[in-house]
């Protein structure tokens, strides 16, 4: 067998999709994906097109993307969108004990807000001892 066979129980695979009115008009694939400390960097594209106008697909994607991850306690993942990043995103990981960081490069400065099932989840505050935000908890 020309496989690999992983053992591996911290395996998620994360969902994640804009939530934006241009949902499925919106170009924001390519999506690269890279676990920090390794060289694991993955490239991701947007659903099939869902309408078929006779001969031509019509060239409506939904920008929802599905990509597996070792989420290990600690992990690290860096999301870089090559299109213009909605401003309001939905994100699942289903996989049961697992979890971690997801970063995303927004290419502006304005600050984003985090719910997890309909709550505001607050900021991390400022360490002093590691001169950056608080780990999340």
């Amino acid at each position: 067998m020309n496989g690999y066979a992983c053992n591996s129980d911290s395996l998620g695979v994360l969902i994640f999709e804009s939530e934006d009115e241009d949902k499925w008009d919106r170009s924001m694939q390519p999506i690269y994906i890279a676990k920090q400390g390794t060289n694991m960097s993955n490239k991701l594209n947007s659903f099939m097109d869902h309408v078929w106008d006779g001969f031509y697909t019509g060239q409506i994607r939904l920008s929802r993307f599905p990509a597996v991850f070792e989420a290990t306690q600690g992990a690290v993942y860096d999301i870089t969108m090559t299109g213009t990043p909605a401003k309001k995103m939905l994100f699942r990981l289903l996989g049961e004990g697992v979890g971690a960081t997801v970063r995303i490069a927004y290419p502006g400065a304005e600050s984003r807000g985090i719910y997890k099932d309909g709550v505001e989840i607050a900021y991390n505050a400022w360490d002093d001892a590691i001169a950056g935000y608080s780990p999340v908890t």
